[in-house]
């Protein structure tokens, strides 16, 4: 069959810069067939310039040497060690945590669990490190998708200084960091000019992706969290006739939350375009809404596909189309931990040049002193908690991403991600985690064909205390509630077994299904994103609670609880 003539077009097209690429993806491969000797070196270069620093002399780096004399100068341990030494890089003291003379570019922003942000120092290495990922994720993805280059790519970003430190350092979102840190031929392959990041609302973000992503015809969008691409597209539709009428003008909605300045700068990027204004309207009269899958050809999208978000994915054909999902790879505000290299799955193998890494086996993260591996030591098969080494100040950090080992490329282990291990919940020893939930809860629902959009599994405290599972009246009928918590329940006593110990002793008692009024979900998520400051690329809605009285808040329609319950 022959190659179609637009395909082999943008072949051509990408023939000039086929040459760095391969070089680029040739470079890594033999970093990961070689994971364990880039490891030790990368190590060896990052314990010597913490050795440097006040963290580093109160911790005695100068004397370390290999891993096994790290693992004895210091346990692994979360954000609480670094804090006080990130608090004062905001003050302007580089050296409590990096070497003399390092250029400290800005703080990620990232939600910690006590609901306080981190603050993750950015610096030169970081950011090299951070854009090598994402040049090596490019590569293999168009390798695998040539049809995709020359689409514009479609990414939103939130603000790189949503705080400024004493110091008059910026803290923010990387995304809108890396955004402005674009060089002028890179800015012009996104739809969205760095000024966009400054949006002060989700709403407001949403409806400049759709204005200027609009006059295009191919767009590549690229989003950690698929929730962000359904609520793109429920915005698309919604405020469908504002946009064509901005689309055929050339003009831009005056109550967008948008500061003045970033309004000047976007609007001399607009243009009429009465002649695609009326493309679109044929498509809206043909179907009746205006959808992402009806504005534009999409030869890829890239999203996060594994852990809890995957719930969400079954649901972004109906707007998107059948456009081919690749993951994005594991990517916190603390680097990127892996690389997929292929389309199909969420795994991606372990980015061995960027970071040093620890795999903590799932059973020992509660220990005082677990069990810690080298990635090329993690067996497939088994899931491990991640620990990581920075060169922006982080030692021996837990992150608490749980991950699956699936396989191995050379040296380095293939991951995928399942979830946060804080998203415990633990009333009688049971530690149900949210993977648990989202596996047990999502297999029912497929099973019962019942349309969940968002749920919640939270601890209720009774005389024998239970689990409720918290659904939107729409989504349950009355006669299907109590086989809903029958099954959820059996899941949950087939995926753990202190749970089903306890289920068997009669300290827990089923599941109690308890609907809530509708719409209930969006306003909550709309709450806690505006509590985060209002990003919500970086929200993930909770399917598991631990909090005894967190359905509280809510009024109950109706309870059902199994037959036998």
């Amino acid at each position: 069959m022959k190659t179609p003539l637009g395909i082999r077009f943008r072949r051509l097209l990408w023939t000039p810069l086929r040459a760095e690429a391969k070089l680029l993806r040739r470079r890594w491969l033999h970093a990961v067939q070689h994971a364990d000797e880039v490891q030790s070196r990368l190590l060896a270069h990052i314990l010597a310039q913490a050795a440097e620093t006040d963290f580093g002399r109160r911790h005695g780096l100068a004397r370390v040497r290999t891993i096994r004399d790290l693992r004895k100068a210091m346990p692994v341990a979360g954000y609480e060690r670094v804090a006080p030494y990130v608090e004062r890089l905001k003050r302007g003291e580089t050296e409590a945590l990096l070497p003399r003379g390092t250029r400290l570019r800005m703080f990620a922003m990232t939600s910690g669990t006590t609901g306080s942000p981190k603050y993750i120092p950015v610096t030169d290495a970081v950011l090299k490190a951070y854009r090598r990922g994402w040049h090596v994720w490019g590569v293999f993805a168009l390798d695998d998708h040539l049809d995709a280059f020359g689409a514009k790519i479609l990414q939103l970003s939130s603000r790189m200084d949503e705080q400024t430190t004493p110091a008059g350092i910026p803290a923010g979102a990387m995304s809108g960091f890396t955004a402005y840190a674009q060089r002028g031929p890179i800015r012009r392959a996104y739809v969205l000019p760095p000024e966009a990041s400054r949006a002060a609302d989700t709403a407001t973000k949403y409806y400049l992706a759709c204005r200027l992503g609009l006059p295009e015809r191919r767009v590549l969008p690229i989003t950690a969290n698929p929730s962000t691409l359904l609520g793109l597209a429920q915005a698309m539709d919604a405020g469908k006739e504002a946009l064509l009428r901005d689309l055929a003008d050339g003009t831009l909605r005056p109550d967008l939350a948008l500061d003045a300045g970033a309004r000047r700068l976007i609007e001399r990027r607009l243009a009429p375009a009465p002649g695609r204004a009326r493309e679109l309207e044929r498509c809206i009269k043909a179907s009746g809404h205006l959808y992402p899958k009806d504005a534009w050809e999409l030869p890829l999208i890239g999203t996060w596909k594994g852990g809890t978000l995957s719930l969400y994915l079954r649901e972004l054909a109906e707007y998107w189309g059948d456009a081919p999902l690749r993951d994005i790879g594991l990517i916190a505000s603390e680097g990127r931990f892996s690389v997929p290299m292929r389309t199909e799955g969420s795994a991606g193998v372990l980015e061995v040049t960027g970071a040093c890494f620890e795999f903590v086996p799932e059973d020992q993260v509660e220990r005082p002193q677990p069990e810690a591996l080298l990635p090329h030591e993690a067996e497939v098969g088994r899931n491990y908690f991640l620990v990581l080494t920075t060169p922006g100040g982080l030692v021996r950090y837990d992150i608490r991403d749980l991950v699956r080992v699936v396989g191995r490329v050379g040296r380095a282990p293939a991951i995928e991600f399942l979830g946060k291990g804080a998203h415990v919940s633990n009333l009688t020893g049971e530690k149900i985690s949210e993977f648990q939930v989202t596996s047990a809860v999502g297999g029912v629902l497929a099973r019962l064909r019942l349309p969940v959009r968002n749920y919640c599994l939270a601890p209720t405290w009774d005389t024998v205390p239970h689990y409720s599972l918290l659904v939107e009246e729409c989504d349950v009928p009355p006669a299907r509630g109590a086989q809903l918590a029958a099954a959820v329940d059996r899941a949950l006593r087939g995926l753990n077994i202190e749970y089903e110990t306890k289920r068997a002793s009669g300290r827990l008692r089923s599941v109690c299904v308890k609907t809530i009024p509708p719409g209930t979900w969006q306003a909550f998520d709309a709450r806690a994103v505006a509590a985060r400051g209002g990003r919500i690329e970086q929200y993930k809605h909770k399917f598991l609670m631990s909090t005894v009285d967190f359905e509280r808040q809510f009024p109950v329609c109706a309870a059902y609880a199994p037959p036998d319950a």
